[in-house]
């Protein structure tokens, strides 16, 4: 099926017109089990007044296709899905059929809350450069997208990133699209923690916390946060500490005691937005922090290799203690999962992917990837176009949300993380008494920059910057 082809009516109106697998995948984040489906995807459809999507499939067993319909606020619901069919033209019939064109927005269920609308005119702080119509285009549609599949925000999710919490709440947008990209069944019966995750038989709650300024601010700092040049500042300064005092504090609030979480494994999934471009250094200062090591590359008879050292305390006057995973009192703390992908930058790409490219906006992404190879120490320099052959065979089926993701393992935990919960992660643990990474895919950015090249003047037109990726699983 081509992207743009059309279906018409018997007066040859068109009732619906192909799209592209990956914005079909966008809205399939709606979807309990995400973008996961049986069978091969043959083509991808938005209906022509935009109400209703489907997608047609083939199986063994016959031909089938998905429906889903928009709601009068805007977030998709899940209207057929029937498989089973002769042939592709019956499929193609079914779901034209499922659509309901020219038929009403779907009805909110009695009892169900109206999702707030995102988008409105009282905004402020990042939120206003998310919405400027053109070099972020990409980006907001994918939010929009995401904040309606959220499976129950809480009633002030809207206001807060519209304000001063923009960061916060972007972050756990993040978090929910590689959930259901993965196939993991996302609830939010409760106030806290954010998120409850289900696959296979396993599950976790996780909480969201994102590391700010010392200032407390929630908005970042405007000012660019550039690597210390002093490596053990870097690495066990005061980017290990500001990462020691947000988890600290965020674990005085007890989450593992709450009913519904005892006996649960519970992580906190943390984000570092203390300030611009921040984010591509600081990811080294959290094993540091959680397992009390700190790295160092050493010369042998058999040459230059890494070796952990390990350490009580990160240096500063605080004299904070190293090594939270190292003290059985945090037992209840079963991971870590972080990521320096959650950012404005990773769904402007995501949605530049999708199909969302205004006229003459590009996007060029140049950073350096972790060499795999046995005993690499510098990672692989790397630029393309996104839209590129190169770029997208980086990974199979190019890029997704959760190439970035990473976990860290308390190997004290009361309640083990299960590795397989979160498949598509990059997982730190210890075996043997050393750090090992298990990395799904191949490739994964260290640090990254993402910049925007149009035809088209605008102020907002610049260069974004993510951390991304580091080490082993996050990219972006």
């Amino acid at each position: 099926m081509v992207e743009g082809a059309a279906i018409s009516d018997h007066e040859g109106k068109p009732v619906c017109v192909g799209i592209s697998q990956r914005m079909f995948h966008l809205f399939a984040l709606s979807l309990d089990q995400g973008p996961n489906f049986d069978g091969e995807e043959l083509s991808w459809w938005m209906s022509a007044n935009q109400r209703a999507t489907g997608m047609i499939y083939g199986t063994p067993a016959g031909f089938g296709f998905i429906v889903m319909r928009r709601r009068v606020d805007s977030c998709w619901v899940p209207k057929c899905d029937r498989d089973g069919l002769a042939s592709y033209e019956l499929a193609v019939d079914g779901m034209c059929d499922a659509m309901a064109f020219g038929e009403p927005y779907e009805p909110i269920p009695p009892g169900a809350r109206r999702r707030p609308p995102l988008f409105s005119q009282t905004s402020r702080g990042t939120f206003r450069v998310l919405v400027d119509g053109y070099a972020h285009l990409p980006a907001m549609v994918a939010v929009g997208e995401v904040y309606l599949a959220l499976s129950n925000p809480d009633a002030n999710f809207a206001s807060d990133m519209r304000g001063d919490n923009f960061d916060a709440r972007i972050w756990e947008l993040y978090l929910f699209a590689c959930f259901r990209e993965q196939g993991i069944k996302v609830t939010q019966a409760h106030p806290s923690p954010d998120f409850h995750i289900q696959r296979d038989g396993m599950s976790a709650y996780i909480e969201a916390v994102t590391a700010h300024s010392a200032e407390g601010s929630s908005q970042m700092s405007a000012t660019p946060m550039f690597a210390p040049e002093d490596r053990e500042e870097r690495l066990i300064g005061p980017a290990a500490a500001r990462f020691a005092k947000t988890i600290r504090s965020k674990l005085q609030r007890s989450y593992d005691e709450l009913p519904h979480v005892a006996g649960h494994p519970f992580a906190l999934a943390v984000a570092d937005f203390h300030g611009s471009a921040s984010m591509v250094w600081t990811r080294e200062a959290l094993p540091s922090y959680l397992y009390g090591i700190y790295p160092i590359v050493a010369d042998t008879p058999s040459g230059r290799v890494a070796i952990e050292e390990r350490i009580a305390q990160l240096r500063g006057p605080d004299r904070i203690p190293a090594g939270i995973f190292r003290d059985p009192s945090y037992a209840h703390l079963s991971a870590i999962v972080f990521s320096n992908a959650g950012t404005m930058t990773k769904f402007n790409r995501m949605g530049f992917l999708a199909g969302i490219r205004p006229p003459g906006l590009g996007m060029m992404r140049r950073g350096v990837i972790y060499d795999r190879t046995p005993g690499a120490l510098e990672a692989i320099e790397f630029k393309a176009d996104i839209l590129s052959d190169e770029y997208t065979a980086l990974w199979h089926g190019g890029e997704c949300w959760c190439q970035e993701l990473e976990i860290y393992h308390n190997p004290l935990a009361t309640n083990p993380f299960p590795h397989d919960l979160l498949p598509g992660a990059t997982h730190w643990f210890e075996r043997d008494g050393e750090l090992v990474c298990e990395a799904y895919w191949e490739n994964t950015f260290v640090a990254s920059v993402t910049t925007l090249n149009g035809n088209r003047p605008t102020p907002k037109l610049r260069q974004a910057k993510d951390g991304e990726g580091q080490g082993g699983n996050g990219d972006d």
